[in-house]
């Protein structure tokens, strides 16, 4: 929280009356920045139970000396009691609580320069209660991020550098200072260069600064020296991004000074003026990608059985690495696709029809969505597709007829948008066997489909050894990361003849996670 920067002014009971000595600590921010225009954040509160449990732990907020310049959208586990007044009952209280009770929008009778104050009262049936304040100012400093340029052409394990920049299109000066939090995509490690600087001891969360410089409003600022990352020699593709606000002001929700328990050892890194201008949009992010490669490996089956027979086949790709795609997070959806042609005298006998595709549950990753097409093309659904990793769907086959010679394929294809610059061609595409047994002329007999089942496919946990995951069904791209499926799910699904889908089993380590 940002508050954790900024002292909120609290009353403390005498210890005396609380024999058991808890006590209440309130965590507010010291400054509440109110737009003139749209809404402002969240405000930041937070309140701890100090040298023991507390009971019937309430908080009390009011704002209402803001009454006529905002209005209050309640947020949270919090009931109003009166004009911009709410109360937050937390109950039983062990240790640190987040409360965030509510945010509050301009009036149009609010003017650029309006103060205010929100202030907490904090009530315990066994301990002393605590008051605070947090100041509010309308309008405010307003701190704008420039965006990284994208980097491509970066070696494999070479260092490349990223200087942020930022403006102050507010109404007033952040007088008290800056802070900066910079967060980066795993596959890159920040060096500890700074003593303002505290970083995190695992991946991809970073570090923050702390800088004392006052920033005027119209004034522009970057690092007088840039932050120094190195990429692993695995990583394909990734991002850096940072975020800029007020000392004292609303901190972003993922900020929490205790993942940052290392210190730089470093000269401090300082605040450089540069021109204000329409670069600054307000989004510190940038991509980059490294010349690292990742070769795919299409993985093709057999059909084999008599005339008439409805059997399965499990057909997908391999990473074979060195490279991992690692682009979670990012706005690809896939690492590729892989194009599934059933050989001639066979048809895909099934699809999921309407309804089928759960969530959580395998969902069909294939297109078209009907049986009996002439090719299949299914996403290679991870995005974190690592060495050794595979994909895979599981496809129930009748064969029709034989064909002498038949061969069907499975051929890998790279995201256009992010390559896997594969430079081993000759095992881009696999083939799809068949050996079948009966009559060239037979036709199927129609009680032949057989009845659908499912199944996972075996699982290898592959982190940091780079042995992989074979993950079924194609359907590793379910789940709010976009990665591959970390439980194994079977689900049956019926339309006309049988599909059967493998979900993903996936088993590993994250590194600091």
């Amino acid at each position: 929280m940002a508050a954790a920067f900024a002292t909120a002014a609290l009353a403390f009971a005498s210890p005396a009356a609380h024999a058991a000595g808890t006590t209440l600590v309130l965590d507010a921010q010291e400054n509440y920045y109110l737009p003139t225009e749209g809404e402002g954040p969240i405000l930041d509160l937070g309140i701890t139970a100090s040298g023991g449990d507390a009971h019937d732990v309430s908080v009390a907020v009011d704002a209402s000396s803001l009454a006529g310049k905002a209005t209050m959208v309640v947020t949270g586990d919090c009931v109003s009691t009166g004009t911009l007044k709410v109360r937050c009952d937390v109950g039983p209280l062990s240790g640190k609580e987040s409360i965030d009770p509510f945010f509050l929008k301009p009036t149009v009778a609010a003017k650029a320069g309006d103060t205010g104050a929100i202030t907490y009262t904090a009530t315990a049936s066994d301990a002393a209660t605590v008051t605070g304040k947090t100041d509010v100012l309308v309008g405010g400093p307003k701190l704008v991020s420039r965006p990284y340029p994208a980097l491509k052409g970066i070696a494999p394990g070479a260092v490349f550098k990223r200087t942020p920049a930022f403006a102050n299109t507010g109404t007033a000066p952040a007088d008290k200072g800056v802070m900066l939090l910079v967060q980066d995509s795993d596959g890159v490690s920040l060096a500890r260069d700074h003593s303002n600087c505290h970083y995190s001891d695992g991946p991809d969360a970073g570090a923050w600064c702390r800088f004392n410089t006052p920033v005027a409003p119209g004034a522009a600022y970057k690092t007088d020296a840039p932050l120094r990352y190195t990429a692993s020699k695995d990583t394909m593709y990734g991002y850096n991004t940072y975020v800029v606000w007020p000392v004292g002001g609303t901190a972003p929700d993922s900020f929490d000074p205790s993942n940052f328990p290392e210190t730089g050892t470093g000269a401090p890194l300082g605040l450089k003026s540069v021109a204000a201008g329409s670069g600054f949009t307000g989004s510190g992010y940038g991509t980059f990608a490294t010349t690292q490669r990742a070769d795919y490996q299409a993985l093709g089956d057999t059909v084999e059985g008599k005339v008439g027979e409805t059997v399965s086949i499990t057909v997908g790709v391999r990473n074979n690495g060195p490279g991992r795609m690692g682009f979670r997070w990012m706005d690809a959806d896939n690492s590729g696709t892989f194009v599934v042609t059933p050989p001639a005298g066979t048809t895909i006998t099934g699809v999921p029809g309407p309804g089928e595709q759960g969530d959580p549950g395998p969902l069909w990753n294939c297109t078209p969505g009907k049986a009996g097409a002439k090719s299949y093309t299914c996403d290679i659904g991870s995005t974190d597709f690592r060495p050794g990793d595979a994909v895979t769907q599981e496809f129930t086959v009748r064969i029709d007829r034989v064909v002498p010679g038949a061969r069907g394929s499975v051929r890998a294809v790279e995201n256009p948008e992010y390559p896997n610059r594969d430079d081993d061609v000759a095992n881009d595409t696999a083939a799809i066997a068949v050996k079948a047994t009966g009559s060239a002329t037979s036709s199927p007999s129609p009680s032949a489909s057989a009845s659908p089942s499912a199944a996972a496919s075996p699982s290898v946990s592959g982190a940091g050894s780079g042995s992989g995951t074979t993950t079924g069904g194609g359907l590793a791209a379910t789940g709010a990361d976009g990665v591959l499926l970390r439980a194994g799910t079977a689900v049956l699904l019926v339309m006309g003849g049988a599909l059967v889908f493998l979900a993903a089993r996936r088993s590993r380590a994250q590194g600091g996670r």
